[in-house]
């Protein structure tokens, strides 16, 4: 029987997830198909990627353990890897705890995703399985209604049956400009690269981003020993808000879907940000009584004060808005689809980034670090317009403010955070396919795909063989940068894979 191949570029998490999903599903089918893989991933590892790769003991993960695990509704099979080689956590990293609410490094969990990664190779190999990993940049792929035919960096090709895309999180890409100035870096990842660049420890240093990678940013520059003044340069001037040590349930009785679907019903018509938004505030109101919702605006107040306050509401357990937000996490998913892209793109300009802020806060160790940071003053939090220069004269960079408010710094980091635009994601596979027009933009960002199966629509090529995971279907999920969330689309990813090779081995042998 003709042995099919499914190529996976991309090694992180999301790539590790599809590879070990669709190993499992091979192994249990009633009739396998014999299968090759080709995972291909430039760096030296799979599993951890830029993300779990980062050399620092410091860096925390965003998520409690208890929602990192790789397998789909297993999420606490990390905290139960952590017990079965408690061994390794203890001796190399004594602070950890070892249960579902803890905030483990994110190194720990990368050395997790490679340990299954590898588990599952060699479980494909006893299964007959063949599994070819390549450490190369993918360039470019042609996509036909056979298969993809992927281009790597030295000029090898790779011909596969189905395709699939689990680029990860590519770097921002608004700051070009400055990419020829020499103390300029592109990325907070990998974490030696800062460390290697800014070797100056009383340099001043400007993060581009307050979010929770401008955080993790910050935290490589102090755990190493940097002491000189670092300046987070929001859009809003905005950091992420405080975790509690627990999630604490919360039971929604006005934001539900059962309310979604009513207002589509009686109103007959889409749903729309502005009605998110008065459920959200109906749901607080229930809780806590009427609001003065101007009060709850923070831009333009003083970070410091706003940490502490929320620091100790985390302690409290208090804080409301995270609460709601964390609850509907199983749903948001749901409320997406509902959403019109003119909807969508309303809600990331309008609400996104005060639900961000919320629902993607820092661990508390991390909320403290940040408070003493700013307390001392050698962290700074100011908001900024887009307008940054080097000065070659002075060997330093300007930053100016929409006040008109100027500052400069030594270095400068972008956190920003990713390009969402499909045409602004600086992947070379990507960038190919959509300059050969074999992928489509999704208007809210990333690529359209069908969310049921996450295959990619490719123009003139009905039932394509090319699948997409994680960030590059940013626009159509949603939630792509939650791992959780990602393993939850993996499952049905990979069982359409694996009835996409069934179907194509039925229709074989009735020819």
């Amino acid at each position: 029987m003709d042995q099919r191949t499914i190529a996976i570029v991309g090694g992180g998490a999301s790539g590790t997830a599809t590879f070990i999903h669709l190993v499992l599903k091979l192994i249990v089918a009633p009739e396998p198909e014999p299968i090759a893989f080709a995972v291909i991933e430039p760096r030296d590892e799979i599993g951890p990627g830029l993300a779990y790769d980062t050399g620092q003991k410091g860096h925390l993960l965003n998520t409690s353990a208890g929602l990192m695990g790789i397998f789909a509704e297993e999420t606490n099979h990390f905290v139960d890897w952590m017990l079965e080689h408690r061994d390794i956590v203890e001796r190399e990293y004594p602070d950890t705890a070892i249960n579902a609410n803890s905030y483990p490094p994110r190194e720990l969990y990368g050395i997790y995703l490679n340990s299954v990664f590898e588990e599952y190779v060699d479980l494909a190999r006893q299964h007959g399985m063949t599994v070819d990993l390549y450490n190369e940049l993918a360039v470019d792929a042609t996509i036909t209604e056979e298969g993809a035919t992927v281009t790597l960096e030295s000029g090898q090709r790779i011909e596969a049956d189905v395709l699939v895309l689990a680029t990860g999180t590519p770097k921002p890409n608004n700051f070009n400009k400055l990419e020829s100035s020499p103390n300029y870096l592109d990325s907070p990842w990998p974490a030696g690269h800062i460390l290697k660049t800014i070797t100056d420890k009383d340099a001043s240093v400007c993060v581009l981003g307050a979010s929770l990678t401008a955080i993790d940013a910050v935290i490589t520059l102090v755990n190493n020993g940097h002491q000189g003044p670092i300046k987070l340069y929001s859009k809003d001037g905005l950091i992420p808000r405080v975790q509690s040590p627990e999630e604490k349930p919360f039971e929604r009785q006005v934001l539900t879907m059962a309310n979604v679907r009513r207002i589509m019903r009686e109103q007959q018509r889409t749903l729309r940000a502005s009605d998110l938004f008065r459920l959200f505030r109906a749901e607080v109101e229930r809780e806590i009584g009427p609001q003065d919702w101007k009060s709850f605006k923070r831009v333009g107040k003083n970070q410091l004060d706003l940490l502490t306050e929320d620091i100790e509401l985390a302690k409290r357990y208090a804080s409301i808005f995270q609460n709601i937000l964390y609850s509907t996490r199983h749903i948001s998913f749901a409320i997406w689809q509902l959403l019109p892209p003119d909807e969508r793109i309303r809600f990331t300009k309008w609400l996104k980034p005060y639900s961000d802020i919320n629902r993607h806060a820092m661990p508390l160790k991390n909320g403290e670090k940040i408070r003493d940071l700013l307390a001392s003053g050698q962290l700074s939090v100011t908001a900024y317009s887009d307008k940054v220069e080097w000065n070659d004269e002075t060997k330093t960079y300007t930053l100016t403010t929409e006040k008109g408010y100027v500052d400069t710094a030594d270095y400068v980091i972008n956190a920003t955070g990713p390009a969402t635009k499909a045409d602004k994601m600086r992947v070379p596979i990507l960038e190919k396919l959509l300059e050969k027009e074999q992928l489509l933009p999704c208007e809210a960002g990333g690529f359209q795909a069908d969310v049921n199966t996450m295959q990619l629509c490719v123009p003139e090529i009905e039932d394509a063989p090319v699948y997409g995971i994680g960030h590059v279907l940013v626009g159509e999920l949603f939630d792509t940068n939650a791992v959780w969330f990602n393993v939850e689309r993996v499952d049905p990813l990979t069982t359409a894979i694996i009835k996409r090779l069934q179907h194509e081995r039925t229709e074989r042998a009735a020819h």
